[in-house]
Formats: structure tokens, C-alpha cells, sequence
């Protein structure tokens, strides 16, 4: 069976051949001839039978990575070791001389490809969506090792998908139905008049955010320390994923990147400061029983910061009855707790937190991630700067309703 990657590259060849029978016939001025027109017409037929089959293809060898990482063992097909043999590590050792070659040169063709479809901009080597999520790398040495894949320790570092978050990589395009508004009416047999309607359906999109990495190391470590690349990949996600968080569940909004939803409306509770008391925390679970959000436990979450937890830690609902926070099931109230030095991110000891329904919040990573390799601003200290782009946006369906805050005085 043909893979997805090689079905994109044919898809590709095709959509190059359009672009440039639309230009030789822009550039006469004039309109198709007829064997242009057969060909425009054979090529969208192929494109239209090729998006089936890509479809199909990459349903496949999503189910046969599923099954090798439930089992254990490596998937013997092609796509499956192209992933293995992908090494984070090559690629920037080929990103440092500007030569590419073997498998970073074809899966950098291949996140080009993906470019033309998700606008995105490449300024050194393309590594695309697919890579990102395999289940193994090798090390320069050819040696497997067994690590994470770069988005899973994206998601393990991300405080907001352990809360129920839902987070989508490798993504082109992101939106989600909103439906609000719906009212019921009992009415008369013979209700004599229409009756009205205040239902309303929209949409939310996830737009693009540029989110830059910047790692300085020694350029020999770089190129030469085949234990190098979990440790790069690890922090690299450990960075991207505070950095995300931060605008996320910041105070206010941040001058770039996504829009604060901790922000959204006032905040639910403002204790006096050194007051904060338990009342305050179930004022927050108020709040979404009232905006008719259900408390469904295993959908609810609390996530707050250092001093919230601190007061959470000891405080007793009423004097004789157990303790608000339950630290053998990590709950508040019941609820799952979460602590995250981002939230609130005002650089205060003061409490903040969250309670809310985070399945409806919706975080995305767009298309592939690019790698730049300066080696000369640095120089003059045997350094060079890997730097490493991608794309991330993250926002809440309803977020003035689903989710309360509480900000300490």
C-alpha cells in the first residue's frame, strides 16, 4: 500500500502543474486552450481521487502506530520506519551546514508540501506534523531510542490538558460550532402566534500564533553528543509549554500570542488579602451551576497557583470536618486540583485560581516546526543558537460561563 507522505508528493506534482497552466495562460493573456483544458480536468479528477486516498492511508497508519505503541513492538511499514529513523539530531547537524540529505531532506520536502495547504513559512529546516508524533527516534549513532514524541511531552508538560484540555497538533485549520442561546416553550394547542426563537449557532476559529525556542549550547555538543536530543526535545516542550500557558492563564491579555482566558469577565471571588476562605472556593462552583454549566466530576477541574494551594492545603471547610483538599486523590472539594506557577502569572504571592469545564477549552499546534541554526551571533564564544518555531493558539468555547476565577487582593 502506497503511504500518505508519498500519495502528498503526487498530490503535489499535480497542484504544481495547475499553478503552471494558469500561468503560461495568464501570462499569453488568453484563456485555456482545449488540450490545457483535459489536462486541468484529468488533474483535479486525480486530486479528488488522491484526497480520498490519503485520507484513507493516514486512518491506517494511525491505527498501526496505535497498536505498535499498545504492544510495544515496531509496525513493519514504510511509514512507520521512516519515523523510527528520523533523528531529531541530524536534522540539526545538516541545519548547522545548510546541506541537507537523506531522510531530513525528504521530510523537509514533505512539511513544504504540508506549507502549501497551511500557509505556514519555513526559514530553516521543515520538520512536519508527522514526525512530531512517532513513537521513536534514533540517535545519531543509528542506535533505537525509545523517548517520547516531541507533542507527547508537549501534552505532559501542558497543566491545561492534565485539567481535560483537548489539544490538536499538526493541524491546518481549526474551528468549532458554537450552539447558545436555545429556549423552550410549553404553548397552547392553539398557540394563535409563531413562537420565538433566540437560538443562535456560530463558530470559533483557532488562529496561528508564532511561538519562538531559542536553546544556546556549545556547537560541538550540538553535533557530536548523541545523548543530546531527548534532553533538547524534552526542554524545548518543557519551554513551549510554559510559554503557552502563560499567555493562557495570565491576568491580563499578553501583547502577542493567544488572548488570556483566565482574564475573561470579572473575577468571580476577590478576597481581602489573607482571607481566603473556603466559601470563596465553592463560590467558583457556583458561578458554572448558575451559568447552567452541569458539575460533571470527571469534567471539572480546579487549577490554581502556589499561595492558592498553600491555603487550600490546610484549610477546613468548618472546624471538625475534613479538610477541603484531599491529598491522596490530589482533589479540591472533590475535584481535580492542578497547580501551575502561570496562573494569574502576575508575578504576585497572592492567591488566584480556576474552576471551570476544560473540556471546552481548545488548544492547537499548527502544522510542522521549523529549525534555524545560527552559528555566528555567538561565535566569538564557541556557541551556536538553535532556534525553533512553531505555531500554537488556544481558546475556550465558552469561556465567560464554563470557567470562574478567584483573585486574592
Amino acid at each position: 500500500m502506497t503511504n500518505s507522505l508519498e500519495l502528498k508528493e503526487t498530490r503535489s506534482g499535480l497542484v504544481d502543474t495547475l499553478e503552471s497552466i494558469k500561468n503560461t495562460a495568464e501570462g499569453e493573456s488568453r484563456n485555456l486552450n482545449e488540450a490545457e483544458s483535459i489536462e486541468v480536468d484529468n488533474a483535479l479528477k486525480s486530486i479528488e481521487d488522491l484526497d480520498v486516498k490519503i485520507e484513507r492511508a493516514e486512518k491506517i497508519e494511525k491505527e498501526l502506530r496505535n497498536a505498535a505503541a499498545s504492544v510495544g513492538t515496531p509496525v513493519s511499514n514504510n511509514v512507520e520506519k521512516e519515523m523510527r529513523d528520523y533523528s531529531f539530531q541530524d536534522a540539526i547537524s545538516q541545519a548547522k551546514t545548510g546541506v541537507l540529505s537523506g531522510l531530513v531532506k525528504e521530510m523537509d520536502q514533505e512539511a513544504r508540501n504540508e506549507a502549501k495547504y497551511t500557509g505556514q513559512n519555513y526559514r530553516g529546516i521543515a520538520i512536519p506534523a508527522s514526525v512530531l508524533t512517532r513513537a521513536a527516534v534514533t540517535t545519531a549513532a543509528s542506535s533505537p531510542l525509545d523517548v517520547q514524541a516531541f507533542t507527547d511531552q508537549l501534552d505532559a508538560n501542558l497543566v491545561l490538558t492534565s485539567a481535560g484540555a483537548n489539544l490538536y497538533t499538526g493541524v491546518a485549520d481549526a474551528k468549532f460550532p458554537i450552539v447558545q442561546g436555545i429556549t423552550s416553550t410549553f404553548v397552547a394547542e392553539d398557540p394563535g402566534a409563531d413562537v420565538a426563537s433566540a437560538g443562535s449557532t456560530t463558530s470559533m476559529s483557532l488562529t496561528p500564533n508564532k511561538l519562538i525556542s531559542v536553546v544556546d549550547m556549545s556547537v560541538e555538543a550540538m553535533t557530536q553528543n548523541a545523548g543530546l536530543e531527548n534532553a533538547i526535545r524534552r526542554n524545548m516542550a518543557q519551554s513551549i509549554a510554559a510559554t503557552w500557558e502563560s499567555n493562557l492563564l495570565a491576568a491580563a491579555n499578553a501583547a502577542a500570542g493567544p488572548a488570556s482566558i483566565f482574564a475573561v469577565g470579572a473575577a468571580t471571588s476577590t478576597p481581602a488579602a489573607g482571607a481566603v476562605a473556603a466559601a470563596d472556593f465553592i463560590s467558583l462552583e457556583q458561578a458554572v451551576i448558575e451559568a447552567n454549566i452541569p458539575l460533571n466530576g470527571s469534567r471539572m477541574a480546579y487549577v490554581m497557583n502556589g499561595p492558592a494551594y498553600g491555603s487550600v492545603r490546610t484549610m477546613l471547610q468548618t472546624a471538625g470536618v475534613a479538610a477541603l483538599w484531599d491529598p491522596a486523590d490530589k482533589r479540591l472539594n472533590n475535584y481535580f486540583g492542578f497547580v501551575s506557577t502561570n496562573v494569574g502569572n502576575d508575578a504576585t504571592t497572592k492567591a488566584r485560581a480556576m474552576f471551570g469545564d476544560f473540556t471546552r477549552m481548545h488548544l492547537a499546534q499548527f502544522g510542522g516546526i521549523d529549525i534555524l541554526f545560527d552559528q555566528y551571533s555567538l561565535a566569538r564564544q564557541g556557541l551556536g543558537s538553535l532556534i525553533v518555531t512553531t505555531l500554537v493558539d488556544g481558546k475556550a468555547t465558552t469561556p465567560g460561563s464554563a470557567f470562574s476565577t478567584m483573585v486574592e487582593a
